[in-house]
């Protein structure tokens, strides 16, 4: 065989190894924190406010300051995903730390799964008695320079927390993904022809700008906002959310102000659904 083939078929059989080898978020890692971790990281008050139900929440990160805390005496500015702010830039101007960064094993999360292997429980067995989980339990949540200390105080506060944890494989697949650089690969919900038609006709009731239509849309908005809406016909999975669109436009309560024009659009939910956030 001629050199130059014999190095084609080489470098051609270490390319296919190597796509072979490459994580993807979705086909592969998303999965691993839906089965794992979404029951306490999906919502709007998740635990550090880590949302791990989208690669979107991944990348926003995490933050110290508590969503819901009756103790203040002022509103705090809200931080909800794919609604107050878009992009990474934008989530760390609001004080969201990468979870991220770093790579590999330096990495925040690498981290705290790494802490979870060291401690593991046993299946199917009562929790020690000196892990807290109750609802009076203050979370922690340690940045980069912080974690050592943490880990030292807190030997079982490792992730996923208060589970059984994950398999070898998931393990080795999320260490795979870290060392990659955590690539998260975007792919936005495409509405069926049967969604688009029906999505088409209720915008356009929606926006009608006559006075008694603009009435009805506010009021179906108001009652609406934080519903799941499916369509008769669509793709199984496939929800909706109706939000009112100007960019951007984000306003604490759904009967604020919204400052000017805007129009009403159905927009596809993004992240996994659970139960507690699942309005249907």
């Amino acid at each position: 065989m001629p050199l130059r083939l014999f190095l084609f078929v080489l470098l051609a059989l270490v390319a296919a190894v190597v796509r072979a080898e490459e994580i993807s978020y979705r086909r592969d890692v998303q999965p691993i924190f839906t089965a794992k971790c979404v029951a306490c990281h999906a919502c709007y008050d998740s635990p550090c406010q880590l949302n791990l139900g989208s690669g979107e929440g991944v990348q926003r990160g995490a933050h110290k300051r508590p969503v819901y805390n009756g103790l203040r005496t002022e509103a705090e500015e809200p931080t909800r995903l794919f609604l107050d702010a878009e992009g990474e830039a934008a989530w760390r101007r609001k004080g969201f730390q990468s979870v991220l960064e770093g790579g590999g094993q330096a990495a925040l999360l690498a981290r705290m799964l790494e802490l979870g292997r060291s401690q593991p429980l046993a299946h199917n067995a009562r929790l020690p008695e000196d892990l807290e989980i109750g609802i009076g339990r203050q979370n922690s949540c340690p940045l980069p320079g912080e974690f050592e200390a943490f880990a030292r105080d807190n030997p079982r506060a490792g992730m996923p927390f208060a589970v059984t944890g994950l398999t070898d494989d998931e393990y080795a697949t999320l260490k795979q993904w870290l060392a990659q650089g955590a690539p998260v690969d975007a792919a936005p919900l495409e509405p069926s022809s049967a969604e688009a038609a029906q999505i088409a006709d209720w915008e356009r009731l929606l926006n009608a700008q006559d006075k008694r239509s603009r009435l009805v849309a506010r009021w179906l908005y108001e009652h609406l906002f934080l519903a799941h809406l499916h369509f008769e016909g669509g793709a199984p999975g496939h929800f909706f959310q109706l939000v009112r669109s100007r960019t951007p436009i984000a306003t604490r309560r759904p009967d604020d102000d919204p400052g000017g024009d805007f129009h009403y659009r159905l927009r596809p939910i993004r992240d996994v659904i659970v139960h507690k956030t699942h309005i249907t």
